[in-house]
C-alpha cells in the first residue's frame, strides 16, 4: 500500500541499501560490522485521512531501479491483511437509484475512431482495425454466458487451482504458456476483480500448508521457492505502477527518465511518417520474422501474448526498425485484454532502454525462438504460411522441420524478406554455429 512506504529519499536510500552509509563527502561506503546501528526508522504515515496520495511528489525519493524498489519496499513493512467486505454505509448513498441507461457496445465506441476523416487508427488498414474488433467481440460473447455474478469467485477459484497445481512447475520462459505455464491472472489484475493482496496471500496461505505437510522427498523448501515468483511478479507489478505515479505525464514522453547508468538510447526515433510502412508489418504480423509475426497474431486474435514474446517484439520495434517505442505501447492498449496503463508503458519503456534502469535489452529473435520455442509449435500454431505454403523443391524431404521454423525464408519461395537482416536476430554463438554448419538447431 502506498501509505506503507517512505516519505523520504534518505528512507527510501536505507531501506535500499542498510549495509551502506554516506561519508562527509555524500559518496556511500559500506559500514562494519562494529559500526551498524539500528536502521528501523521511523515513517510519517497519515493514517488520518482517507484518501492517499498518489501524486507525483509522495513519490520523488522512490529508486528508480527496479531491484532496489524491491528491496526496499519490502524491508518497509509487511503485506497488509485483506480487507473485509465494504459495510453498505461506505457507499454513496446519493448514487443509489440512478438509472445507467445504454450501455454503449464495443462497436458503438470504436464507431467514432473508425468513422473519423483518416478512417484509420494509428495509421494502420481499416481491415485490421475491424479484425480485431470483431475478435474482440467474439470473445466477449462467450464470457457473457458467465454469470458476472460469478465472476470473482471463478477468478478466486482460478488463482487457488493454479497456486496449489501448476505454479511451482510453470515455465514460464516458454513462448507458448497454454498449458498452464502462466497464471493467466493479468485480466483479472487489470479489471480489478483479483487485488495483488489476494495473490500474495493466496500463496503465502498455500506455502505454509506445505511446511507442515510431511514431505517424504524433502524437496519442500524448493517447491515454496519455486511458488514464491508470483509474489515476485506482484512486486514488479507495484515498481511500475509507483513509477507511473511518481512519472505523471512524463510517463507518455519518449524518455519518462534520466538515465541512472550508461545512456544507450538512441537521439531520436525514426519520424513516424517514415516508419509507417515499417509499423504497419509490425502491428498487423508481416514482418516474416515467425516469433513476431506469430505473437502479433496471438495478440490479434486472442488478447493476450506471453512475457517472452511482448519482450521480442518490442525489441523488434525500438532496437531494429527505430521506431517510437510509445507506438508499440499504444498498439498494445488497442489490443491487450489485460492491458494496465502503468505495467504496459512501464514494460514498455524498461525493454526500449528509456526506463528507469536503462540496460541495452536487444533480443535476437530466431535465437530466442530456438530457446524458447525449439520445436517450432507457438510459431506454427500462429502462422498459418506454415501450412499454406509450399517447400522449395530441395527441401521437400527436409527432415530438420525444426530448422524450418527458425528461417522459413530458406525453405518456401515465397515466404517473403524478413523486414531486417535475420543474421541481426541471431546471437554471436548462433550466428558461429550458422556459418560453421548451416544449421540453427543444433
Amino acid at each position: 500500500h502506498p501509505d506503507d512506504l517512505p516519505n523520504l529519499q534518505c528512507s527510501w536510500e536505507s531501506l535500499t541499501r542498510p549495509k551502506e552509509k554516506k561519508t562527509k563527502n555524500g559518496k556511500s561506503r559500506k559500514k562494519s560490522p562494529q559500526n551498524k546501528v539500528n536502521e528501523v526508522e521511523d515513517y510519517y504515515f497519515d493514517t488520518k485521512s482517507k484518501i492517499t496520495d498518489v501524486s507525483p511528489s509522495r513519490f520523488q525519493g522512490m529508486p528508480s531501479i527496479m531491484g532496489d524498489f524491491r528491496r526496499a519496499s519490502r524491508a518497509a513493512g509487511p503485506v497488509r491483511r485483506l480487507a473485509g467486505m465494504p459495510s453498505e454505509s461506505l457507499i454513496a448513498k446519493a448514487f443509489c437509484g440512478i438509472e445507467s441507461g445504454e450501455i454503449p457496445s464495443l462497436e458503438d465506441l470504436i464507431l467514432p475512431l473508425t468513422s473519423a476523416p483518416s478512417g484509420s487508427i494509428l495509421g494502420l488498414p481499416s481491415a485490421l482495425i475491424s479484425h480485431i474488433v470483431q475478435s474482440s467481440i467474439d470473445r466477449n460473447s462467450e464470457m457473457q454466458q458467465q454469470s458476472l455474478s460469478d465472476y470473482e469467485d471463478h477468478a478466486m477459484q482460478h488463482l487457488e487451482d493454479f497456486v496449489t497445481k501448476y505454479a511451482a512447475l510453470a515455465d514460464r520462459s516458454l513462448a507458448d504458456v497454454s498449458e498452464n505455464d502462466s497464471s493467466k491472472l493479468s485480466v483479472n489484475l487489470a479489471l480489478g476483480v483479483l487485488s495483488p493482496r489476494q495473490i500474495y496471500h493466496c500463496v503465502k496461505s498455500h506455502q505454509s500448508k506445505m511446511e507442515k505437510t510431511e514431505n517424504q522427498k524433502g524437496d519442500i523448501n524448493n517447491y515454496i521457492r519455486d511458488c514464491s515468483w508470483l509474489i515476485s511478479h506482484m512486486e514488479m507489478r507495484d515498481y511500475f505502477l509507483f513509477d507511473s505515479f511518481r512519472n505523471g505525464p512524463k510517463s507518455y514522453h519518449t524518455k519518462p527518465h534520466k538515465p541512472k547508468h550508461l545512456d544507450v538510447r538512441p537521439e531520436e526515433w525514426l519520424p513516424f511518417p517514415q516508419g509507417l510502412d515499417a509499423f504497419n508489418r509490425w502491428a498487423s504480423g508481416q514482418t516474416n520474422l515467425p516469433l513476431v509475426d506469430a505473437g502479433i497474431n496471438e495478440l490479434i486474435s486472442t488478447g493476450y501474448t506471453s512475457n517472452r514474446v511482448r519482450q521480442n517484439m518490442a525489441s523488434v520495434l525500438s532496437k531494429d526498425l527505430k521506431l517510437d517505442w510509445r507506438l508499440g505501447a499504444e498498439w498494445f492498449q488497442f489490443c491487450l485484454s489485460d492491458h494496465c496503463v502503468a505495467a504496459n508503458y512501464g514494460n514498455w519503456a524498461y525493454f526500449s532502454g528509456v526506463g528507469g534502469d536503462p540496460k541495452n535489452r536487444h533480443f535476437r529473435t530466431i535465437s530466442q525462438a530456438w530457446r524458447y520455442d525449439s520445436e517450432g509449435k507457438f510459431v506454427r500454431k500462429w502462422n498459418k504460411k506454415f501450412d499454406s505454403l509450399k517447400l522449395k523443391d530441395d527441401y521437400r524431404h527436409h527432415s530438420e522441420r525444426y530448422e524450418v521454423a527458425l528461417r522459413p525464408w530458406d525453405f518456401y519461395d515465397d515466404w517473403g524478406t524478413p523486414i531486417v537482416d535475420p543474421m541481426t536476430q541471431l546471437t554471436w554463438q548462433d550466428k558461429e554455429r550458422f556459418t560453421q554448419f548451416g544449421m540453427i538447431s543444433l
